[in-house]
């Protein structure tokens, strides 16, 4: 069987991922995403990922696209993590394969080398997501279907050397041949270098050459007679003439016959070899079509990387919600900082998005944005977007952007766009995604968007995903009233006259095109001709419009502001309630302890008292004596129980304290600050870094350390806080930490761990990025503390947990 039966047969035995979508070429290329492709084609190591790649499709199946997903996610874990998988030195021998299914074909020896090092390379492969398994189950399904095939590796590596020339001992045969013909050749060369020097008078030079496989000397024309040989040619010049000498010619002759004697044997070591490959030869086929899809899933982790892309939530209905989206060309061309977010959510309240805004605001990169990460989600890439972005799998995604104008087949631009449109409404259901561009344009203004409003009630009525753009007044009242349509438009700063590229919902867009002209300097008298001629109504819309624009920009801005203060008050709530807890469990081990030692002290005065009354009777005191010593005893018991209760329920009132010091908080084993006199009180007010505290005045002491700041990168909880024993907990939070801080807390929390003697802990870092979790596995890979170390399992956290064992010191 070729490579394309051995494909078909795999394909039989692990169905195609992938089932064909209505999204045609049109939309792909107007949408840009083969220029994605491109760039993922890019990062493709082997030739097999390229021809994988170019068999991708789209899938509409929700357990494959999770599945897909997965497996890139897997991939961006490992590389994340520090290990990387390399698959550039594979190099493509199915023509090798082919090329051996006749029996009777063999491989030449540099073929045999370049077969054995793609199988050496192949089982490293296998071997390498063996080790990362528990990382990476489904990659590690891939890998386990590559063959390792030791035995041909070795039989090749034992007869060929890696430039192609076969070894003296590749057969016993073929060494016994070698040596017999050095040992021939040395006997010739003997021979030949007496018949020279004997001949030296004739000789042209000194030198002895090697033709037609025999040694012959150079022989001046005149002299040829004078040896008895035979010619084998002259030099180009004609002042040599190459002769053997017969007395050196059945040593020639038994050198030839062993020249062939020894290809014969090279021949059968090398039938013996390709044979080895030939009985494997499916497998290998198999192992190919594994590389191949590693290869593809390797270069989609890679691309993930560069867009700091994330999984997002993939649904079966056709709700979309994009949070945080960015268009992936863009940032692949200008960077992260360059591109501007889209939010944008449909499919519940409306179906159809009618997005308005000036020239050159980003309408058409915010509808491309839509489409490009619909696709990408539907070939199991991850997309740049927020993780709690929400995908449909639709069975189509229908295009019609940009100028189509075709003069091949005598269409003006409108008229292509109306055939794209009618193509468009007969193939668009409730389980595809519409995107036009600047619908209604190309004539009549009027007619244009009369005939866009009806394309649009057609597709809204139809449950249709619909995104357009347009510059016509008329589609902003018609999104306004009709139901399932709603206003969108791009913002525009009026301080500046210029777009933000950011999408908002619900409000309509003008087209500033007054604005923009007066900023750049057309005459005013020519601005006020052109407000009469627009009109006194549509002047009040676009008035109405600007208004709502400054107003909502105003209430961006407060919005941005009341963000952060209650990003503030939430950070100060948490540490409230982590201290409050911290202090719960304080309080309680602190009673326990007291009680302890109360309960010591009284058996102490009993037992006291005992031995008091015990020497008292071995000494026959009288009864009164006994009796005063007795009285003597309760008194005491009475002064150690006051004594034990005052202990336990705070003893006597600190003194020397006043508002403003700072003082010790034994119950919270922190510094803080006294806020209130204490004039008597028992519950007094302290401030611990940014939270507020009532504590009994009886667990804090005047101190002269120095507050610290509230301590952050602790994950604790409350079965732990009950949890006996002291030191460390076994888990170190690191989110919301940058880098440095991360590997600051990292290296002071190892310490720890070990003196607490954890064999095992847990550091969170969180999904996200991924940025904290390079940096801090990288940090663990060279320090000599930590034993081994993996990413969380199901259950354990995923890859927003890295899971240490620590080295015993």
């Amino acid at each position: 069987m070729d490579h394309q039966e051995i494909k078909s047969i795999t394909e039989q035995a692990y169905p195609p991922l992938f089932s064909s979508l209505n999204h045609d070429t049109i939309s792909l290329q107007q949408l840009g995403f083969f220029k994605l492709l491109d760039f993922l084609q890019s990062l493709l190591a082997t030739p097999y990922g390229t021809e994988k790649l170019a068999e991708q499709q789209f899938s509409q199946n929700i357990d494959v696209v999770k599945t897909e997903l997965q497996k890139t996610m897997e991939m961006v874990g490992l590389l994340q993590a520090g290990y990387s998988v390399s698959l550039s030195g594979l190099s493509d021998i199915r023509p090798f394969l082919d090329k051996i299914k006749p029996q009777d074909a063999f491989l030449d020896p540099l073929e045999l080398v370049g077969v054995k090092n793609n199988l050496q390379l192949m089982t490293d492969v296998r071997r390498f997501f063996q080790k990362y398994r528990d990382n990476a189950p489904l990659l590690q399904k891939y890998s386990s279907r590559i063959h390792e095939h030791r035995d041909i590796i070795e039989n090749i590596e034992k007869r060929i050397d890696r430039t192609g020339e076969i070894f003296d001992n590749a057969s016993p045969e073929l060494r016994q041949i070698r040596l017999q013909i050095q040992a021939l050749e040395n006997d010739q060369k003997r021979k030949l270098a007496k018949l020279q020097k004997r001949y030296e008078e004739f000789s042209q030079d000194d030198i002895l050459t090697l033709r037609d496989g025999r040694m012959v000397l150079g022989i001046q024309p005149n002299y040829v007679n004078k040896i008895n040989g035979i010619v084998h040619g002259t030099s180009s010049s004609g002042a040599t003439v190459f002769i053997e000498p017969m007395e050196t010619l059945k040593i020639s002759n038994d050198i030839q016959n062993l020249r062939i004697r020894e290809r014969t044997e090279i021949i059968k070591i090398l039938r013996f070899l390709t044979d080895l490959i030939r009985q494997v030869r499916n497998d290998i086929f198999y192992s190919i079509e594994n590389i191949a899809i590693l290869d593809l899933v390797l270069a989609k982790a890679r691309l993930s990387q560069t867009l700091d892309a994330t999984v997002p939530t993939v649904l079966d209905t056709p709700h979309l919600k994009i949070i945080n989206g960015r268009h992936p060309l863009l940032l692949l061309k200008s960077g992260q900082e360059a591109v501007t977010p889209l939010d944008v959510e449909m499919g519940n309240a409306f179906h159809t998005l009618v997005i308005t805004g000036p020239n050159a605001g980003g309408k058409t990169v915010a509808m491309k944005t839509v489409g490009l990460l619909v696709l990408m989600t539907q070939m199991g890439m991850l997309i740049p977007a927020s993780g709690d972005s929400e995908i449909p799998l639709l069975r189509s995604i229908l295009v019609d952007i940009g100028d189509r104008q075709s003069l091949e087949q005598d269409l003006s631009t409108f008229s292509a766009h109306i055939i794209r449109l009618r193509d468009i409404i007969e193939k668009a259901d409730g389980d595809s995604l519409v995107l036009l561009d600047e619908i209604g344009t190309g004539t009549d203004p009027k007619e244009g968007s009369a005939l866009a409003i009806s394309v649009l009630m057609e597709l809204t009525e139809k449950k249709v995903l619909t995104i357009a753009t347009t510059h016509h007044g008329e589609l902003k009242a018609f999104a306004h009233e009709f139901p399932g349509v709603e206003n969108g438009s791009m913002e525009f700063d009026l301080e500046t006259l210029l777009p933000t590229y950011r999408l908002r919902t619900g409000l309509p867009g003008s087209s500033y095109a007054l604005e923009i002209a007066r900023r750049y300097g057309l005459p005013e008298h020519l601005l006020a001709r052109a407000t009469q001629l627009v009109g006194e109504e549509k002047d009040k819309l676009e008035d109405l419009i600007l208004s709502l624009e400054a107003r909502l920009q105003t209430i961006e801005k407060e919005r941005g502001a009341l963000s952060i203060k209650l990003s503030q008050a939430e950070a100060m709530r948490n540490l409230y309630e982590r201290q409050l807890d911290q202090l719960k469990a304080n309080k309680s081990s602190l009673k326990k302890t007291a009680e302890a030692e109360a309960q010591k002290i009284l058996q102490e005065a009993n037992a006291l008292i005992e031995r008091t009354v015990r020497e008292i009777r071995e000494s026959a005191a009288a009864k009164s004596v006994i009796k005063n010593a007795r009285e003597r005893i309760r008194e005491k018991r009475e002064i150690l129980q006051k004594g034990t209760e005052k202990s336990i329920n705070g003893g006597e009132l600190p003194r020397g304290l006043s508002k403003g010091d700072r003082v010790w908080i034994e119950s919270l084993q922190e510094t803080g600050e006294l806020l209130d006199h204490p004039g008597g009180k028992r519950k007094v007010r302290v401030s611990v870094g940014n939270v507020t505290l009532t504590v009994d005045i009886s667990g804090i002491h005047k101190t002269k350390k120095k507050i610290q700041p509230p301590k952050t990168g602790r994950s604790v909880t409350a079965d732990q806080l009950d949890a006996p024993g002291e030191g460390v907990l076994p888990e170190l939070d690191l989110r919301g930490l940058d880098s440095h801080d991360a590997i600051d807390e990292t290296n002071r929390y190892l310490d720890e761990a070990i003196q607490s003697d954890w064999e095992e802990i847990r550091i969170v870092h969180g999904k996200g990025t991924g940025v904290l979790r390079t940096a801090v596995n990288n940090f663990l890979a060279r320090d000599k503390r930590v034993e081994s170390k993996r990413l969380g399992h199901w259950g354990e956290g995923d890859t927003g947990v890295t899971v240490v064992k620590l080295r015993k010191m």
